[in-house]
């Protein structure tokens, strides 16, 4: 929902999937070089619907995005020697940019979600110094609800109380911290922003 509101900002460049960047990219793929990392996020990240990498339908259709163009642009970014001290996610980001003619001199900040990334705060603040740290919080009851009807959606079999319970707990704890001043960000009560979300925008824009 909040990457659906931002993305109406004229001065954010919203990327449209999860990447799982930190969580995998970096921490798994980045030891075993840029190709092992190019090839996870365009063929095995959520991102690999936008490159044409995904076969099952989901609920966002993107059967109209250039997965071609965007494939080759990144593709030539990501391997020009002149870009191979920079950041993998940076050029994705850039090279969406160049397909869709956004011109990033008008663009104030990129935006990025994936859920893992409450996880890799440090190392997130470690690479991008002035990155804006945006935390969901939920209703803990509201949240197990929403997975158990996803589970009967889509029936893995693999479905944990536990598993939701732990995830909460770090969002909490990451949320508790932000509270306390230990780490820069802001948190963002998911029922205040549904019920009223014009000024719960206006504090996100702020920050």
């Amino acid at each position: 929902l909040i990457v659906a509101l931002l993305d109406g900002h004229p001065e954010l460049l919203v990327f449209p999937q999860d990447t799982a960047y930190f969580a995998t990219a970096v921490t798994k793929y980045e030891p075993r070089g840029r190709q092992a990392q190019f090839d996870y996020l365009t063929k095995e990240s959520w991102s690999k619907v936008l490159f044409g990498n995904e076969k099952r339908k989901r609920k966002h259709d993107y059967s109209d995005f250039p997965h071609q163009k965007f494939l080759q642009t990144f593709e030539q970014i990501a391997f020009d020697p002149a870009n191979a001290n920079r950041d993998l996610l940076v050029l994705m980001i850039e090279s969406y940019a160049k397909v869709f003619g956004i011109p990033l001199d008008r663009i104030k900040r990129w935006v990025e979600k994936t859920p893992a990334n409450r996880n890799y705060v440090s190392k997130i603040y470690q690479r991008f110094p002035n990155a804006k740290l945006l935390v969901t919080m939920r209703d803990p009851r509201a949240l197990l609800a929403a997975q158990i009807h996803l589970e009967k959606t889509r029936k893995t079999g693999r479905f944990s109380t536990y598993y939701v319970i732990a995830h909460w707990r770090v969002t909490a704890n990451l949320a508790r911290r932000i509270r306390g001043g230990e780490i820069p960000g802001f948190v963002v009560p998911y029922e205040q922003l549904v019920v009223d979300p014009a000024p719960m925008m206006q504090q996100i824009c702020n920050y």
